[in-house]
């Protein structure tokens, strides 16, 4: 750790490093000698007037391999990154030997947008600092994560539970160093606490994890639909005495990383006509590994409690995740009656999920695909398609008479896109047989009331 703080001590000054063709290269990335926030710790750039307004790149057109073969060649290259703020230009952070390499770029990519900047730290020296910053940490905590950021000219820490002891021994330890941290704080996590039994209109009957599927749930309304749902879940004991005058079994088929096992169901919520688990993970993870593991909690809930008229049961608020529509159960009756059974063709999944693909404000597009439907809300016109790939649509051309033939109420026209990437970046928007061009730009989008 030594060597990285000498370096940053009695290196170039933050602020001013290398030049190129005679104009002076910004390092903006200060390392500081408390610890920042990682989100307040930007990019290393090379100043303004090194970028232009072409190249644009509004995908990943740009030769990312054919510049990174060059640079690894090169004296004091440490590594290549993408600047989606600077128009997608490439940035080759180099410890030395600037002016040369950004002269050299000029040379073997004209037309390319890559520019060279001095970064403070070699991989090799964050590396070193890295894993000092474990060494000590992981006497304290394993609920950390880490990672080194070559191109902020930092290693990111980013802890579970950020207490003052922990706070106290990176100050005595790393004072000083190029380090960034952030952590949660103990009330962003459930208090410690067996599982509970019980709840509000509910009693919990299962809790097995390994046992059954991930992403599922299901619903048994009498005792010959809780014998086939046991035997889908796959428990091996016999079902429970459950009294169907008063209540149904719920299944909430849960999902765990393996290294993420600590999972407890501490109520099951109602909101109108949906019904689902409030399941907790116990103990804090700054990460989890992606196996999907099943976890399932069986419950019987009190009738009384469901919404009437039907409803729909899944893990939790939001919608199931892609791939995963076995989450939802739908449920077409009302089961508030006493002893009332769910008949065939009364419970199942939603039909209408996952919804039909559509793109929307904000998505990425891949150039050469032609992708839709987008629903262009045109009632302020059509100067202005949206924003995709991270960059603004803009067309100086009026609307012509097909799409006002076919907008809904005068305000939504369903079109197809079809991005082209550099030389010529553009986005063409088809309805009707008719396309109109749009360009890019970083204007920001007006509104429209």
């Amino acid at each position: 750790m030594a060597s990285v703080l000498a370096l940053f001590a009695c290196g170039t000054p933050a602020g001013e490093v290398g030049s190129s063709a005679g104009s002076s290269t910004t390092l903006q990335t200060a390392v500081p000698t408390s610890f920042p926030s990682c989100e307040d710790v930007p990019f290393i750039r090379a100043a303004d007037d090194h970028y232009s307004v072409t190249p644009l790149y509004v995908a990943n057109e740009m030769p990312i391999d054919n510049v990174r073969s060059w640079a690894e060649f090169q004296p004091g290259f440490e590594e290549l990154w993408i600047d989606r703020e600077r128009n997608g230009w490439l940035t080759l952070g180099f410890t030395e030997g600037v002016a040369d390499a950004q002269a050299a770029v000029r040379r073997e990519f004209p037309g390319v947008g890559v520019v060279v900047v001095e970064v403070p730290f070699t991989l090799q020296e964050l590396m070193d600092l890295h894993g000092g910053i474990r060494e000590v940490l992981l006497e304290e905590t394993e609920n950390f994560a880490s990672s080194i950021s070559v191109h902020k000219g930092v290693v990111e820490m980013n802890v579970a539970i950020l207490t003052d002891e922990i706070r106290q021994v990176m100050e005595e330890h790393f004072v000083g160093e190029p380090i960034c941290l952030d952590g949660g704080d103990a009330s962003d996590y459930p208090e410690p606490a067996p599982q509970p039994l019980e709840g509000d209109g509910w009693r919990l009957l299962v809790h097995e994890p390994e046992v059954g599927w991930s992403y599922r749930t299901g619903i048994a309304t009498d005792p010959e639909s809780l014998r086939a749902m046991w035997a889908e879940i796959g428990l091996q004991n016999a079902p429970p005495e459950v009294d169907f005058e008063k209540e149904v079994v719920i299944w909430f088929g849960a999902v765990y990383g393996s290294s993420c096992p600590d999972l407890r169901l501490d109520d099951v919520i109602v909101d109108g006509d949906l019904v689902y688990p409030l399941i907790v993970l116990t103990e804090p993870r700054m990460t989890c590994t992606l196996d999907a593991n099943p976890f399932t909690f069986v419950v019987a809930m009190d009738r009384s409690k469901l919404p009437r008229d039907g409803f729909a049961i899944q893990l939790g608020p939001e919608d199931p995740p892609p791939g995963a529509p076995e989450e939802r159960t739908l449920v077409e009756t009302d089961l508030t009656m006493p002893g009332s059974i769910a008949g065939p063709g009364q419970v199942g999944p939603d039909p209408l999920f996952p919804p039909p693909y559509e793109v929307k404000w904000g998505d990425y597009l891949e150039p050469g695909f032609h992708t839709g439907p987008y629903h262009f809300k045109v009632h302020c016109g059509i100067e202005w398609l949206g924003e995709f790939n991270g960059l603004g649509w803009r067309t100086g051309d009026p609307m012509p008479d097909r799409w006002r033939e076919m907008t809904t109420r005068g305000e939504t026209i369903e079109v197809t896109l079809l991005l082209h990437a550099a030389p010529d970046p553009k986005l063409e928007a088809t309805a009707g047989g008719v396309a109109i061009t749009y360009h890019p730009t970083r204007d920001p989008i007006p509104g429209c009331d």
